[in-house]
């Protein structure tokens, strides 16, 4: 799916329209801060977060650039207080907004 096919679907979804969208961002926001304080991106700790897990992630990607990043997550060792402040950041997180909007719902059966 073209990148932009998959923002104009992204866009009719309630999580992403009006103030849901920025009350959502906001748990990205923190997550970015303490990405930052790491010195990875936010893919980056997004995949070690949840290699932590005792998960194995499987990303997909379609650009060489985003491969090496990803592939760089395994060398990001998150400190037991790192997880607590990313499992903090999750427990508290509070999305808004549906993921999809009644149109896309009857498609999926819900």
């Amino acid at each position: 799916m073209p990148i932009t096919s998959f923002l104009a679907a992204a866009a009719k979804r309630p999580k992403f329209q009006g103030e849901n969208f920025y009350k959502n961002k906001a748990i990205v926001d923190e997550i970015k801060k303490l990405a930052a304080r790491k010195g990875c991106s936010l893919p980056q700790i997004a995949l070690a977060w949840v290699a932590a897990q005792g998960m194995i992630p499987i990303p997909g990607t379609t650009k060489a650039k985003r491969l090496e990043e990803n592939w760089a997550s395994r060398d990001i060792d998150l400190s037991e207080e790192e997880k607590g402040e990313m499992r903090r950041i999750i427990d508290a997180a509070k999305p808004h907004g549906n993921r999809y909007n009644p149109t896309q719902q009857a498609m999926v059966g819900h």
